[in-house]
């Protein structure tokens, strides 16, 4: 039921009107564009209300299972951000399998560094709050909490303020494994998408034990084991029955973190809604107004008090 709604919703998600076309904030500049490299997607698009009044600045990364999207395709969540006085900076990365994974991790916190360097540029002195839409969630993820990807990039991890998952995938194998057909097909699939040295495609338990670094659980449960999760409070929005991204796995991604840094760290807002499929989490929630829906007015009071 769900893949089917899934499917038939996709085009409607795309085609519904977004409120802030209609209503459009006000804006100081024109987008701006940060580059980090030769690659077309390699750039950072920076939208900036007229009047900016929170200090933090949000990075996001957008959906598409890191094979389709550009960093342009944010503009409705910039919208909505940018309605609420936020700064937001959408990181772009190059896709699969023209750029095999791990590369669209490492150009998010390229990125990231990159957008850092721009803002201390201008004077801006703010943290970050990092966010990202399904696979981007887990980019995001990893630039919260992942301390040796932090520390190889250059990236001040006392920076970043706030993390937020939009159905994001938080188990590299829910995305890069369990979507691959069995068999030889399956494995061909696997050789063209993933560069994991040392890794027998062949084999999907040599693949899963590969990728554990790359996903955001596991990363926060070793980290959890030397007492070492990064401080960072998180707020995911996920619909029940989304059957692209396991809901299960954002639950034990919460528990994770509710029980290294306490449960006023983590906060997961389910809808139960059947309808709340994928597409609504990562497309149709940015296109509607903070003060009528629930998960996005729940967010925007969440991030009032964590900051």
């Amino acid at each position: 039921m769900g893949a089917i709604y899934e499917v038939l919703s996709t085009p409607a998600a795309y085609l519904m009107p977004a409120y802030y076309d209609a209503h459009p904030p006000l804006r100081g500049t024109k987008p701006m564009l940060v580059p980090f490299g030769r690659d077309r997607l390699q750039h950072v698009v920076v939208w900036e209300p007229e009047v900016v009044t929170h200090g933090e600045t949000v990075v996001w990364f957008h959906g598409g299972g890191y094979l389709v999207g550009t960093p342009e395709s944010m503009n409705n969540a910039a919208d909505v951000y940018n309605a609420q006085g936020y700064r937001f900076a959408s990181v772009g990365f190059r896709l699969m399998p023209w750029q095999r994974f791990p590369a669209q991790v490492y150009d998010a916190f390229v990125g990231v560094r990159e957008t850092l360097l721009w803002l201390s540029s201008r004077g801006e002195k703010g943290g970050l709050v990092v966010g990202g839409s399904s696979a981007g969630g887990m980019s995001a993820a990893l630039v919260a909490y992942d301390r040796e990807l932090q520390e190889r990039y250059g990236i001040d991890g006392s920076k970043v303020r706030a993390f937020v998952s939009c159905a994001a995938v938080l188990d590299a194998a829910d995305m890069l494994v369990d979507y691959a057909p069995p068999g030889p097909v399956g494995t061909a699939v696997l050789r063209s998408g993933l560069d994991l040295p040392g890794c027998d495609v062949s084999d999907r338990d040599s693949v899963r034990a590969a990728l554990r670094p790359f996903s955001p659980l596991d990363v926060v449960r070793t980290e959890a084991l030397d007492g070492a999760v990064p401080s960072v409070p998180y707020f995911g929005v996920h619909g029940a029955a989304d059957e692209t991204s396991p809901i299960e796995t954002e639950r034990a991604f919460a528990a994770e973190l509710s029980r290294a840094l306490g449960p006023s760290s983590s906060t997961l807002h389910e809808v139960e809604d059947p309808r709340w499929q994928h597409m609504v989490t990562t497309v149709t929630m940015h296109k509607r107004q903070v003060e009528t829906d629930p998960a996005l007015s729940h967010l925007f009071s969440w991030l009032d008090a964590v900051l």
